[in-house]
């Protein structure tokens, strides 16, 4: 029986077992379902009713957030939709956080299970890697490997320095689905926007106090190597900037 989502430009995700970039052990990745597009500003605007946005468009990918407001805009948009927040940020001012179960129990971050949350969340790296080149689908078709999401033809799938303007100094964020989507129909995993994931970064985690989480897919002013599907840089939680944006995923039954 094939899934389909009760939520608007959210696609099925095929879980399944890979070697990632990232780690020489297998990771095995659970049935989710992924938003189709970057998280626009005008989704922004209706669940968080502000727009932080530099490069203003309904249809532009939300930019200057912050991780930690990302997490604060999936535990709405959960609420929203009933489904229990994935976040716990009662102590978000500390720099603490607990992942809600689905069973109501509130654990520490390294004790968390995805598989036992509800609501929308931030991807974990492997989660991210896998349907940015296509999961099972592209294994079965032998295009797993492609440098981009969706293609060895940069330009084909993503916006970069090269054609994002930044080249002229005139760089901005393009509206989201313009260019081609890949194997599973996910736009712009490649450039456009850095994405936040839900990991730590390894070598930094904590310096000073500071926690350093992940980001993953290149943005408009990146080069061709940064928008690569292997490619991993960190950023401070709460860091904004004006190529940084995010995608949200779900746990499904």
């Amino acid at each position: 029986k094939r899934y389909i989502s009760k939520f608007k430009n959210m696609i099925f995700v095929k879980g399944g077992k890979y070697k990632a970039s990232f780690t020489d052990i297998k990771q095995e990745v659970f049935d989710i379902e992924v938003s189709k597009y970057l998280v626009t500003q005008d989704l922004w605007q209706e669940i968080m009713g502000n727009n932080p946005s530099y490069f203003k468009g309904n249809k532009k990918p939300v930019e200057c957030i912050s991780w930690w407001d990302c997490l604060e805009f999936c535990n709405k948009l959960s609420e929203k939709y009933n489904l229990k927040p994935v976040y716990d940020l009662s102590q978000e001012e500390k720099g603490v956080l607990k992942i809600i179960h689905l069973d109501g129990e509130i654990v520490e971050e390294d004790k968390s299970d995805f598989k036992n949350t509800e609501g929308f969340r931030l991807p974990i790296e492997a989660e991210w890697e896998w349907f940015a080149r296509g999961g099972q689908k592209a294994i079965d078709e032998g295009t797993f490997d492609y440098k981009y999401s969706g293609s060895n033809n940069i330009d084909e799938v993503a916006w970069y320095y090269e054609n994002s303007g930044a080249k002229n100094e005139e760089g901005t964020t393009q509206n989201v689905g313009l260019k081609e989507a890949n194997q599973l129909g996910l736009y712009d995993c490649s450039g456009n926007v850095w994405e936040w994931c839900y990991d730590m970064s390894d070598d930094e985690s904590i310096e000073d106090g500071i926690v350093y989480r992940k980001l993953k897919g290149g943005a408009w002013i990146s080069n061709l190597e940064l928008c690569q599907n292997f490619f991993c840089t960190s950023e401070n939680a709460i860091f904004e900037d004006i190529d940084i944006g995010f995608r949200i995923v779900r746990t499904i039954y």
